[in-house]
């Protein structure tokens, strides 16, 4: 994958796919653009008003509704960038609807080979909080992880303990970081250091170099490539402070539900073992009202048992 020659970014309806497509994993990824309209929001607003949770800077939504962006993309400054990132931010996520899924992981590493999970996920981004739920293997049935009010913790439903954890832990030893399950927020984790322009297989790109402002995300800096025209990331690079490669992200795939289009299939490339690698796909995704208590301690232990 260090050498991609082309890049598949397909829109598809609301009816998702739930077969994991391991070829994805090999070292080339072929892009076409297809673009169909998605199906009408599929619930009410029940996590509540956009704007209203933890960590959204004023008008982090509202300003980027009537922005302008200059119609040639090698005149983007670093303002223009970041709006372009915040307007990726937005569309990927769900401040005005809850959000929940079923989540597919293919993991393959030298050390530990192929191995599968699936989960249950619950998001309300305006507060960027969630709740996962291991349901495969059988081992780590009703193991579970929870972020709320800025912590997170694992659930250990044979020890009945929690674990704190952090957005930088990496999820069962794989390439995927507790960070990639979360609402996408790059705008407000990173400053734009450095653009310019390129192409990803036919694709014109913006390409963004970015530099953490806080120690919470996993990684210091990173390198965009958004698609200009439809003003999604294909292919994001993320870097240590001594700027070593530490991991490639890949999103080949998205989906459109109402306002947002999600990136439903996800892969993560090891930037020093090249054979570990990931592919994370999301199906049955619904932006029906979720209860409060889901987001809580107390919901974890009992759906855990």
């Amino acid at each position: 994958m260090a050498d991609i020659r082309g890049v598949k970014v397909r829109f598809s309806h609301a009816r998702l796919t739930s077969k994991l497509s391991i070829v994805l994993f090999g070292l080339v990824l072929v892009f076409s653009a297809r673009a169909q309209g998605g199906p009408p929001p599929g619930g009410g607003g029940g996590g509540g008003g956009p704007g209203g949770g933890i960590g959204l800077p004023l008008n982090f939504l509202q300003a980027d509704k009537d922005y302008k962006f200059p119609d040639d993309i090698t005149k983007y400054t670093a303002t223009d960038f970041l709006m372009l990132v915040r307007r990726t931010d937005i569309r990927s996520s769900f401040y005005k609807s809850d959000m929940s899924a079923t989540i597919s992981m293919v993991t393959v590493s030298p050390d530990r080979g192929t191995q599968t999970f699936k989960q249950q996920i619950f998001r309300r981004d305006k507060d960027d909080a969630f709740l996962m739920i291991t349901l495969e293997p059988e081992s780590r049935k009703g193991q579970g992880m929870l972020r709320v009010d800025n912590n997170m913790w694992r659930y250990d439903p044979t020890s009945r303990k929690f674990t704190h954890t952090t957005l930088k832990d990496t999820y069962e030893n794989s390439t995927v970081t507790n960070n990639d399950f979360r609402r996408w927020q790059r705008s407000i984790d990173y400053s734009v250091e450095k653009l310019s322009t390129g192409m990803l297989g036919n694709y014109k790109v913006i390409i963004g170099e970015l530099k953490a402002n806080n120690d919470e995300v996993p990684f210091p800096y990173i390198k965009m490539y958004i698609e200009s025209e439809r003003k999604i990331v294909l292919k994001v690079e993320e870097y240590s402070l001594s700027m070593k490669l530490l991991r490639t992200a890949y999103y080949t795939q998205y989906v459109q539900i109402g306002d947002s289009f999600v990136p439903t299939v996800q892969i993560f490339q090891d930037g020093l073992i090249p054979e570990k690698r990931s592919q994370v796909t999301y199906t049955n995704i619904s932006t029906k009202p979720l209860p409060d208590y889901y987001f809580t301690k107390e919901y974890l232990e009992r759906v855990s048992q």
